[in-house]
């Protein structure tokens, strides 16, 4: 008897190459503004600000968040470094046992703390940390926003002093400075 003939569809009798050239750019582009679309249709349709109605407006909101998440880094970020030191404005998540008595009686309440107290209630202290931790990440995120607001406000007002006619008895340096 002799083997029979393949008849799988997916044998080679019945593959078929495609040479088409795409570009990746393109698509992702394509894919990101139909996201786009419907994420701005969807906010607008749950009540969103009236002003996303324009695309253009929307998607340069949209680059402006994205770009703040992304360069977010708090070491990196003006704002942090004017709120002066960190320990006074940082959320400070782990929890510290201390007491102000001494050794003998400091050490048995530390031990009820530790011990007792703790595991009681450590589920109500993990989902505060957790809360924290996502507040913590939302605050960098908005100092990064608001660091670039403030970027763009500061190029904005040096393009108006550029482009602003000097008044009499003043020369063009010193109104483009703003004095």
């Amino acid at each position: 008897m002799e083997p029979s003939a393949r008849t799988s569809r997916f044998g080679p009798a019945s593959a078929t190459t495609l040479e088409i050239e795409v570009s990746v750019d393109q698509v992702t582009a394509e894919l990101r503004n139909r996201v786009r679309a419907r994420l701005r249709e969807r906010l607008l349709a749950h009540g969103g600000s009236r002003s996303f109605d324009d695309p253009e407006l929307f998607a340069a909101v949209e680059h402006l968040l994205q770009t703040s998440i992304a360069e977010g880094d708090a070491g990196v970020l003006l704002l942090p470094e004017l709120l002066g030191d960190a320990d006074t404005w940082r959320l400070q998540t782990s929890m510290q046992y201390q007491s102000h008595r001494g050794t003998g009686p400091a050490a048995l309440i530390l031990f009820i703390k530790r011990r007792l107290m703790m595991p009681v209630v450590r589920w109500l202290f993990e989902y505060s940390r957790d809360n924290f931790e996502r507040q913590r990440r939302v605050n960098q995120v908005l100092f990064a926003c608001i660091q670039e607001l403030a970027i763009e406000n500061a190029a904005l007002r040096q393009q108006i002093r550029a482009r602003a006619p000097a008044p009499p008895g003043t020369s063009r340096s010193e109104a483009a400075e703003g004095r």
